[in-house]
Parts: structure tokens; C-alpha cells; sequence
């Protein structure tokens, strides 16, 4: 909640049945087969090289501390056509730019890149209104069918 590359090495997040936990702590405290990233859409009014770097840094402190994990960055969520056509920094170009460096960056560091928009989006490429009630975030009860396309792309990475 509200992580971003900025402050993933800082924050703690709250784990169920966990308790309160950093980003070193975590994955100081098991191997990991698979470790899914998706973070970004918070940093889109930041400077755009300085954030991709991060998130860079963030891959090579994951790829150091679990040599043995698949690593898969997920594209960020696309808005809504309302949000993207009134919000100078959150719209789908900005999205589109920042998936595409995602994309690069996943070739350069050997990593999985899963562009999870296209069971959100509408024919136009904007998220579908169905999904979300703040033009930004899809509800919850598609979470699952979010979790489920994720296990299906990762049995090809297996």
C-alpha cells in the first residue's frame, strides 16, 4: 500500500500472520521461487530516468539477495479513459512510456515482463469502467481472476 521505488527499502508492510516486516527482512527470511513486482504508477510525476533507475536498484537488490527467484515485473495498471484524458501525469501515455522502460529493463536484468492490461482494458486500451469506481484502481473482487492469469503466465516460466 503506497510503496513505491523510492521507499520499498525503507518502508514496512504489514504481513498477515507475518507481523510488520521490510523488504530485507523478507527476503532475508526465506528462497523464493518467484517474486512478482509491480510498482511505479506513484512515481509518474517524479523524474522519469531517476525513477526507472531505481526501479533497476530494486532489481539488482532482489537478484543479489535471491539469486534463485524468477523475478517477473508487472506493467502498471492502465486509468481510465476519464482519468487519462483529464490527468496530466497519471494518463495511459505516461503508463505506455513507463511499461515500456518495465520492458526493457526486465531484457537487460533477464527477468519475466507481464503485461497484465489486457484483462482490464477496453477495446481503446484504457482501463474498463466496469472495473474500477475511481477510474484508477480495479475493485477487489478481481483480484482473484488477477491471481489466477498470473499462474497461468508463470507455468511457462517454469
Amino acid at each position: 500500500s503506497g510503496m513505491s521505488v523510492y521507499n520499498i527499502a525503507s518502508e514496512k508492510v504489514s504481513m498477515p500472520g507475518v507481523g510488520v516486516l521490510s523488504l530485507d527482512t523478507l527476503l532475508e527470511s526465506k528462497k523464493y521461487d518467484k517474486i512478482y513486482i509491480m510498482l511505479g504508477i506513484n512515481e509518474l510525476g517524479y523524474r522519469f530516468e531517476q525513477t526507472v533507475d531505481r526501479y533497476e536498484e530494486l532489481v539488482d537488490k532482489i537478484q543479489q539477495s535471491q539469486p534463485q527467484a524468477l523475478i517477473v515485473i508487472q506493467a502498471n495498471l492502465h486509468v481510465s479513459a476519464k482519468r487519462s484524458q483529464t490527468d496530466e501525469v497519471f494518463n495511459n501515455t505516461n503508463i505506455n512510456r513507463y511499461n515500456q522502460a518495465l520492458g526493457e529493463l526486465a531484457l537487460r536484468k533477464g527477468t519475466q515482463y507481464l503485461d497484465v492490461n489486457s484483462l482490464f482494458d477496453d477495446e481503446n486500451g484504457d482501463l474498463d469502467a466496469k472495473y474500477t469506481k475511481d477510474n484508477t484502481h480495479i475493485l477487489a473482487k478481481y483480484y482473484v481472476g488477477w491471481a489466477q492469469w498470473l499462474y497461468e503466465q508463470s507455468l511457462a516460466f517454469t
